[in-house]
């Protein structure tokens, strides 16, 4: 919304653009279709104007990458190890929806519980990203079946 609204009034500031959110008016000003342009707002004398001492909402193209790199940076990534034994499950539940890496949802009994009790420094958790299983990665699908077919399990952990 906040970067709708910078396009198409430059001048509204960060408090004037929250109120106008609060009271429910955004998507009715920049984002619909049917909305007044800045200059025919100009034109009808009803552009927004910056009050002073307020904070203009802006975010350079560095600031936006800098604020990734130290998102990035938090990130820590480890290797658990695990080999299936039969009657024994995998253990977790996971999301797929992203389609690239498999968001960890429960940990269940099985073999990621156990492989957690024996190594708890870096233990499975809700939340964590399986980033890749057996050097596969890239795709959540054929993580999964990575993980039905193979008897042993390399996987490349991410927890933000």
């Amino acid at each position: 919304l906040a970067v709708c609204a910078e396009r198409r009034f430059p001048s509204v500031t960060r408090t004037r653009l929250l109120d106008s959110v609060a009271r429910g008016n955004m998507g009715n000003a920049c984002c619909n279709n049917d909305a007044t342009t800045a200059n025919e707002a100009k034109d009808n004398g009803d552009a927004v104007k910056a009050m002073p001492n307020e904070e203009m909402v802006s975010k350079s193209p560095e600031a936006a990458k800098a604020a990734d790199i130290k998102a990035t940076k938090s990130a820590i990534t480890f290797t658990i190890k695990l080999q299936k034994v039969p009657g024994l499950r995998l253990g977790v539940d996971v999301d797929l929806t992203d389609g690239v890496c498999l968001v960890v949802d429960k940990v269940n009994p099985g073999l990621v519980e156990d492989w957690n009790k024996k190594n708890p420094d870096k233990a499975v958790q809700a939340g964590d990203k399986i980033i890749s299983v057996n050097g596969t990665k890239g795709n959540a699908q054929q993580m999964t079946e990575v993980c039905k077919t193979d008897n042993t399990l390399e996987m490349a952990v991410e927890r933000v």
